[in-house]
């Protein structure tokens, strides 16, 4: 990794809690390559700039009706000088000081176009999203990451990932897609024959704490992804076996929050599920429905 400069891509909104502790982090990496850290924020209303403003970074600011999780990354991407683009959200703290190091360190193979770290769920995560958090980004895979039939074995994700910049200059984010940019460039990149590959020493703390509502919206915006990707997951076979052993989880650690579990999951499903079939909900109603009303109101 000789001459080797890298570029750390955070896009910002309201993040005011963890956007310090995750540039201290970033700040404390033991890697001997040059980095830089470029944070785009698009219209916080907190004291996320001012956190900011302590540090050693590149800022731009966007409109917020600018934002778009394709078009923004591609717009940052285009603002880095470096050899690999590390896109790490907001709120996913480093774990250790070898975070950047491991990361990139397979970069350095000529046939490796990407990797993506391990997330690590913090410790007041709820049991749903811990169980999901674990079965995606597990301490190891017994074979290499895939994306084939959507029977993935890890989940890649821009909460933790690197590319090559010579490969997200061929390969840029989708900027139609309401979200899942980075499931849909994986894709891309695996069907042109790019590996990618799952780093779980490159690990962050990251989790969301979603009750129903955010997760019924959270899972409408999947849904309306995948019906813009064309992709039609199989639902019913792949989620059954993931609502069985999910339950079998909740139940393991605390038998009484089953019930809510199924509550969560059967809002999740319904989220989903609308949110494949969008097309016949009218805009006036998705607003409502999406966790990202601006991409509506485009």
């Amino acid at each position: 990794m000789e001459n080797i400069k890298i570029s750390v891509v955070i896009l910002t909104k309201n993040n005011g809690t963890t956007i310090r502790k995750v540039l201290q982090q970033i700040q404390a990496q033991q890697i001997r390559n040059d980095f830089e850290i470029i944070v785009v924020d698009s219209g916080s209303s907190d004291d996320t700039i001012q956190k900011i403003s302590g540090f050693d970074v590149r800022f731009y600011t966007i409109p917020p009706g600018e934002f778009g999780h394709g078009r923004t990354r591609n717009l940052a991407s285009g603002y880095a000088t470096g050899d690999y683009i590390i896109y790490l959200s907001a709120d996913a703290i480093p774990a250790n000081e070898k975070w950047l190091e491991n990361l990139t360190d397979r970069l350095a193979i000529e046939n490796v176009a990407a990797t993506f770290g391990r997330q690590i769920p913090y410790e007041n995560t709820p049991l749903m999203e811990r169980f999901f958090i674990l079965r995606n980004y597990p301490p190891t895979l017994n074979e290499p990451y895939s994306t084939k039939d959507f029977n993935m074995n890890a989940f890649f994700s821009n909460v933790n990932s690197a590319i090559k910049r010579s490969v997200w200059t061929n390969i840029k984010f989708n900027e139609e897609l309401i979200i899942s940019e980075d499931h849909d460039w994986a894709k891309r990149a695996n069907e042109l024959g790019y590996k990618i590959e799952y780093v779980p020493d490159a690990a962050v703390f990251h989790s969301h704490n979603y009750g129903l509502k955010q997760v019924f919206k959270r899972y409408f915006d999947s849904g309306v992804s995948f019906s813009q990707m064309c992709m039609k997951p199989a639902v019913l076979s792949n989620g059954i076996k993931y609502f069985m052993d999910e339950i079998i989880y909740v139940g393991r650690e605390s038998f009484i929050k089953i019930p809510y579990a199924i509550c969560y999951d059967v809002f999740k499903f319904m989220g989903f599920f609308f949110g494949l079939r969008h097309k016949w909900i009218p805009g006036s109603i998705k607003i409502h429905l999406s966790m990202h009303a601006y991409y509506w109101k485009k």
